[in-house]
């Protein structure tokens, strides 16, 4: 059931797509030349409309295949976010037809509605495929945090646009592309976390901007790690990340211990058991690391096994 559903899904992302781009307005002058100011300006909102159905069909595609089954309420929001977005094509037409304030607006009402229902959809499929409570509630909290700011802005975006429509025409533009990275990016950190054990998820949540030292460092760095080629197949991939993390806690660790000699009573006593937490997380990490080192053996070991057996054979 859940593969007809994609691929229903899919065939009208494909017809949505199709029929934008067959709207697409080539204007004329009198003698006979194309107006390139008019095509450039439909391209580009054309464009607009072509990343943002692109970025939805990628993010409920991704969300689909973390699940098995599709619940009938999931399939119920699937089929109203696949008619609202039907009635995209129409409202690009709108929009460059007449780029004003009134056309914009219905565009702007229409993506907000459309994204509104499409995370609705993600946090619901992402809700069904963790099995552990605490990571369900924490992905999920997770999620909700990130839709919460993407509706306000949006909706911020909306205002604006009544009083600036080029400029907001352009943050339009700018919006499905940072969501397409972002996706992105929240892709390769599932891969990260899908290699932790359940209590190195929980230590990894706790100290995340810790590990990576900031927000940015932590984009940019998933970022570059998804554009490598065969990155999920390298048991090394994450080596640089953990070595990372353990320095981090042995500062931790150290921090706190010099400060042990200054405190008292119950300031005492949380550092003690914030120092017996990052121990038992450091003891965590050696266990990963060692695990880590024997699967890179067990790979260079196989791999040399075949290159063995393939120079007898020749």
């Amino acid at each position: 059931m859940k593969e007809r559903v994609v691929v229903f899904g899919d065939a009208i992302i494909a017809i949505i797509l199709t029929i934008i781009v067959l709207e697409l307005p080539i204007q004329t002058a009198a003698n006979g030349a194309v107006d390139m100011v008019s095509l450039f300006r439909a391209v580009g909102i054309y464009f607009i409309s072509f990343c943002f159905v692109a970025n939805l069909w990628f993010q409920t595609g991704y969300a689909f295949n973390k699940i098995e089954q599709v619940k009938n309420k999931d399939l119920v929001i699937y089929l109203l976010l696949l008619f609202f977005l039907s009635l995209v094509p129409s409202a690009t037409r709108l929009l460059i037809e007449d780029t004003t304030k009134q056309t914009l607006l219905i565009y702007g009402v229409l993506t907000l509605i459309v994204t509104l229902v499409m995370r609705r959809l993600i946090v619901a499929l992402t809700e069904q495929s963790f099995k552990g409570e605490k990571q369900r509630k924490r992905r999920v909290n997770e999620l909700n945090k990130q839709d919460l700011l993407s509706i306000i802005f949006r909706i911020v975006v909306l205002v604006f646009g009544l009083f600036y429509v080029r400029p907001a025409l352009i943050i339009y533009l700018i919006l499905p592309i940072l969501a397409f990275l972002q996706n992105i990016i929240d892709r390769e950190e599932d891969s990260l976390i899908a290699s932790l054990d359940d209590e190195q998820q929980a230590d990894y949540f706790q100290d995340r901007n810790q590990v990576w030292g900031n927000s940015m460092r932590r984009y940019s760095k998933l970022l570059r790690d998804s554009m490598k080629t065969n990155g999920e197949q390298d048991p090394d991939r994450w080596k640089q990340v953990m070595v990372d993390w353990e320095e981090h806690i042995n500062k931790e660790i150290n921090e706190r211990k010099e400060q042990l000699s200054s405190l008292n009573g119950n300031d005492r006593h949380r550092a003690e058991n914030e120092i017996a937490r990052l121990e038992k997380q450091k003891q965590r990490m050696e266990r990963q690391k060692a695990m880590t080192e024997r699967r890179i053996n067990e790979a260079k070991e196989l791999s040399d096994q075949v290159l063995s057996q393939s120079k007898k054979r020749k």
